[in-house]
């Protein structure tokens, strides 16, 4: 009887180390699956990231050529802008931009002239809004498409709204393109409205040096710049990122270095609050030209 309980107790000791070393072969299984699907996610946070910094590095160098159409005619007018969009249109560089354009710099003394000459070229209702009396107007003269949203653009002083002239302010001292923070744009009607920013990059008088600070802000004649509706925008740079290796990846872009609800910009996920942080939580930080983007990446 001895024998035979010895027998049967060595029988279930082994079927339960069977069963141990089971559960230990499974337990390191799905560790390792885990810690390939974290490789994955943090591989497709880094994916996204570059593909978002190289389009904004991509739209500098569109803005970069706009201005050097300046540089290149002893004066650009409207029908030079439209051709020179139509090629990028073509190429698709605008993919997901609501335009290009370019906003004049205009002292108080020139201001009349100026409506005047624009309203000549066919806009009689042309006028630089909003009213009011300024050391400095500015005015979007040129913006393609020249169509739907735009029009409501035309004439607007960015120079006049505070997050606006930061950025162009930047851009006109740096001589580098600059981004605004968290804008809502002209073109936004009542319906469908998105988070907004815009680009800027300086326009300096043919031949003039600017070498300091004083001389580019001496030759500056106005700007180049493109306005952004983030969620079309992020359409147009990510396309279908939103599956990567069958795992739904979701993505805040905040404005800022901080996740703060009232800077966010763009997101494909619920509310902050809705739904817990997973072990899967990334964070990107994109720098261009000393302004900050955000990116927080987790599980849809």
């Amino acid at each position: 009887a001895y024998s035979l309980l010895s027998i049967v107790l060595l029988g279930w000791l082994i079927v339960a180390a069977g069963i141990l070393l089971s559960l230990l072969a499974s337990h390191q299984a799905y560790r390792s699956a885990e810690a390939t699907a974290r490789e994955q996610f943090r591989f497709a946070a880094d994916q996204v990231t570059l593909r978002i910094e190289e389009r904004l590095s991509a739209y500098a160098l569109v803005l970069r050529g706009a201005a050097g159409l300046f540089d290149a005619s002893e004066e650009v007018d409207r029908q030079e802008w439209r051709t020179y969009f139509d090629k990028l249109r073509v190429s698709d560089a605008v993919a997901g931009v609501q335009g290009v354009g370019f906003t004049v710099q205009l002292s108080p003394e020139a201001l009349s002239r100026h409506e005047a000459e624009v309203r000549a070229e066919g806009f009689p209702d042309y006028r630089v809004h909003p009213p009011g009396p300024r050391d400095t107007y500015t005015s979007i003269v040129y913006l393609e498409p020249f169509e739907g949203r735009n029009l409501r653009a035309f004439g607007y002083d960015m120079f006049s709204e505070p997050v606006r002239r930061s950025a162009m302010e930047q851009a006109r001292d740096t001589g580098r393109a600059a981004l605004t923070g968290r804008v809502l744009l002209v073109q936004e009607t009542d319906t469908d409205i998105q988070p907004g920013t815009l680009m800027y990059v300086p326009v300096y008088r043919q031949g003039a040096p600017v070498d300091s600070v004083a001389q580019r802000r001496e030759a500056l004649i106005g700007w180049t710049y493109s306005p952004y509706r983030m969620y079309d925008l992020m359409e147009g740079i990510l396309g279908d990122w939103e599956q990567q290796d069958g795992q739904a990846v979701g993505l805040r872009l905040y404005d800022g270095e901080a996740a703060a609800a009232e800077r966010l910009l763009f997101t494909n996920r619920p509310a902050p609050g809705a739904s817990r942080e997973s072990g899967f939580h990334q964070q990107r930080l994109i720098d261009f030209n000393g302004t900050h983007w955000l990116l927080a990446f987790d599980h849809l």
